[in-house]
């Protein structure tokens, strides 16, 4: 089978790794990188209308800071170019609307690479949730922490846009409203804070930070019946417990039902390329309603 010819704009840290694993791909051909740093580079390029104007290409990886993403994708759409963009999609919810139009219009895939969401061991949880294990959802803490990466962004852009679309999957963010506390603040910019959300039957947290000397990516489900962990930095990945609320028993003697999984981490990336891949097959959705949710939710909050 011909593979899909494809370009992809940015080099930096993200698109350092998007490139190792569309290049690994077997579906894709990556015939160019606009990074005109690095124009010297075989197949690296500082000429954007040479993607542009190559009716080769058919799909576009946009990996570029955040306030680029809207202008970016809405050139490659309007060039009629599948596009695979880094998350957020946009900083504004009517950007991401106009985005969503283009691409119904023109019949193209617009995909937002939520990273988390193609992971294998939060697939794994949902089944596990939705068969009952844990019985009904009262609560979910949620933390995404590590140091670094000071960007002009404030840590809800950065890091709570994966926590929201990982939350999506279990609660979704229509349905819950949302109110942040900031922590710490340098130059203007909040690095440390707290999301708080609720519906009528959840209520819960999420912690972001770039100010803590670890690396921690857990999502804590407690249900009427047991609990969920689920982290993408340890192992075991997923784990869950049953347990009975029997008053002074401690731990082992309250467990009824426990089990754990090892499941790859560390290719999430990869999954994604592969999503992104069937979406161009016609054989997965786009999430574009995540994509819209998520910056919504963030543009309210940072008003």
């Amino acid at each position: 089978m011909k593979k899909i010819s494809i370009a992809q704009i940015g080099y930096g840290y993200w698109g350092q790794r998007l490139y190792r694993y569309f290049k690994n791909d077997g579906n894709f051909f990556l015939k160019y990188v606009y990074a005109p740093s690095l124009k010297k580079h075989k197949g690296f390029t500082n000429d954007i209308d040479k993607i542009w104007n190559d009716k080769d290409i058919k799909a576009v990886v946009i990996a570029t800071p955040i306030d680029t993403h809207y202008s970016l994708v809405k050139e490659a759409l309007l060039y009629n170019k599948n596009v695979l963009c880094e998350k957020p999609l946009a900083l504004k919810t009517k950007e991401v609307l106009e985005l969503k139009k283009i691409a119904e219009r023109k019949n193209l895939v617009l995909l937002t690479e939520f990273t988390y969401t193609f992971s294998k061991s939060l697939k794994k949880a949902k089944d596990i949730i939705e068969k009952g294990t844990i019985g009904k959802i009262e609560s979910i803490e949620m933390s995404l922490k590590y140091t670094g990466r000071f960007l002009k962004y404030n840590v809800y852009w950065l890091l709570a846009s994966h926590l929201l679309s990982i939350l999506d999957i279990f609660a979704p963010l229509e349905k819950l409203k949302f109110k942040k506390i900031d922590f710490i603040k340098n130059k203007g910019r909040v690095e440390t804070g707290i999301i708080l959300f609720k519906n009528k039957n959840i209520l819960g947290k999420m912690i972001v930070s770039l100010n803590y000397p670890e690396k921690e990516m857990k999502a804590i489900i407690y249900g009427k019946k047991g609990t969920l962990i689920y982290s993408s930095m340890t192992e075991p990945s997923l784990k869950f417990a049953c347990y009975k609320r029997t008053e002074g028993v401690l731990t082992d003697k309250l467990i009824t039902k426990e089990k754990s999984y090892s499941i790859d981490e560390k290719n999430n990336l990869k999954y994604a390329v592969e999503y992104f891949y069937k979406a161009l097959q016609n054989r997965a959705e786009s999430n574009i309603r995540r994509a819209i949710l998520v910056t919504k939710v963030l543009e309210n909050l940072n008003k």
